[in-house]
């Protein structure tokens, strides 16, 4: 395109340089033809002039950056604190043995619910048997004996003395008696609670004695979570803050609240105990099962929140981010807001001050611009 330009601006040149005055028919002819080209070399050179701006236009829009932006908006952000717990059962007690004697028959099995009251095992007792018709012999003639001498005091005969050893015999004889039928009630073992037989430790044949394990009664349907809280919330983390519990082990979750808060600051690890009570209405959780519980200190509606990661730094420890305002031609200018941060969590912060909310702060290239500099939006 450019030799063919050249071409033809000698060409012109020549024909300019014949004599305006002649009239040669064939000068006349190239004149035409020299003004034909004339106003084609003008149409050439001005498509030429435009394609090179479009050029130069395009090269310094492919210098520019590119960056990627998301908008700042508002929402209800939450905080909250995580802590691990056990779970606990309010009944889980072990039942023992309260007399010896052979374990004669165990009337349940592992697994089977109970009432409270209900009879779960035998431990022989013939021993104590024996001595209740002893003494129940005994207590007879004792009764006859004191009778008598009670009848004879009443009418003032005999000796005091006589009357007095005959009551306390008696008397003596009852209690033992009342002693060995509750030996021989301790014999029937029955569970203290309604709940679910978890354990049987002995089999039947062998020895029980005192303080000897015998069951494990487990009530699965009122548990609790207990879990050590830092001192630092102990302004925030009270009787009614709602918690999320959550079982890792099982893939559920719980709305729940704390039911009561310790009273005492341990001081080996400045903590606090913190309870929730939690429902188990399918007994799938279990005692000890860890429990992760994220219990809510903060929350704000309305609040300006972005992405913890976009947030920056200067030297002297200032917060800031980098926005986008429109310029022109589809570029942005690069501005630097200062912001206060509150709160983060779960990747989120909170922004108290430098943002409204509508604002579109760069997500990617933010630490390669600068103030007032044009860039580009990736598409």
């Amino acid at each position: 395109m450019r030799a063919y330009l050249a071409i033809l601006s000698t060409a012109l040149l020549l024909f300019s340089c014949g004599s305006e005055q002649t009239k040669d028919p064939v000068l006349s002819e190239l004149t035409t033809q020299k003004d034909s080209l004339t106003k084609e070399y003008e149409t050439i050179k001005s498509k030429l002039d435009s394609v090179q701006k479009e050029i130069v236009k395009l090269d310094s829009t492919r210098k520019l950056n590119q960056v990627a932006a998301v908008n700042a908006h508002r929402e209800t952000f939450k905080h909250f604190i995580e802590v691990y717990g056990n779970v606990e059962a309010k009944e889980n007690i072990q039942v023992y043995a309260e007399t010896s004697g052979e374990i004669l028959s165990i009337l349940v099995d592992e697994g089977d619910d109970v009432k409270k009251g209900q009879l779960l095992l035998n431990i022989d007792a013939e021993v104590v048997r024996n001595n209740i018709k002893e003494v129940q012999s005994q207590l007879s003639l004792a009764k006859e004996i004191y009778n008598r001498q009670k009848r004879l005091w009443d009418k003032n005969i005999g000796s005091e003395v006589s009357y007095l050893e005959a009551k306390n015999r008696k008397e003596n004889l009852e209690s033992r008696l009342n002693t060995l039928n509750s030996q021989l009630d301790m014999a029937n073992l029955k569970s203290p609670i309604s709940g679910t037989v978890d354990k049987i430790f002995p089999k039947e044949g062998e020895m029980a004695s005192p303080g000897m394990p015998l069951m494990r009664i487990i009530n699965l349907g009122d548990m609790y979570i207990e879990a050590d809280v830092s001192e630092r919330y102990i302004g925030t983390v009270d009787k009614g803050t709602q918690v999320i519990a959550q079982f890792d082990a099982l893939d559920l979750e719980i709305d729940t609240s704390i039911a009561r808060t310790g009273q005492y600051i341990n001081p080996n690890n400045r903590t606090f105990m913190a309870r929730v009570n939690i429902q188990n209405p399918d007994d799938e959780l279990k005692p000890n099962l860890l429990a992760r519980l994220l219990i809510k200190d903060f929350q704000q509606d309305s609040a300006v929140v972005i992405e913890s990661n976009l947030v920056q730094q200067t030297a002297e420890g200032k917060d800031y981010v980098y926005t986008l305002k429109s310029h022109k031609e589809n570029t942005y200018k690069v501005k630097r807001k200062y912001i206060t941060t509150g709160l983060s969590y779960d990747g989120k912060t909170h922004i108290k001050e430098g943002l409204k909310g509508d604002e579109l702060v760069i997500s990617k290239g933010a630490r390669s611009v600068k103030e007032d500099q044009v860039v580009t939006l990736q598409q």
